[in-house]
């Protein structure tokens, strides 16, 4: 495999691992704003994702 062979299968691999890392944090705010409209509460969400209290509030404000 020759230089450029390896370059652009490394920059493949990095575009995957970012679009599975985005779409994992997408899936995590939706749980937060579905968990939060039906009652539950930020420490319970905080609970669960493993987020901390205040992100979750800025992802509440930011919906």
């Amino acid at each position: 495999m020759n230089l450029y062979d390896q370059i652009k299968v490394e920059g493949k691999i990095e575009g995957k691992i970012e679009g599975e890392i985005e779409g994992e944090r997408k899936k995590t705010i939706e749980v937060v704003v579905k968990s939060y409209e039906n009652g539950l509460s930020i420490s319970l969400i905080s609970n669960i994702t493993g987020l901390p209290e205040e992100e979750i509030k800025l992802i509440l404000e930011i919906k």
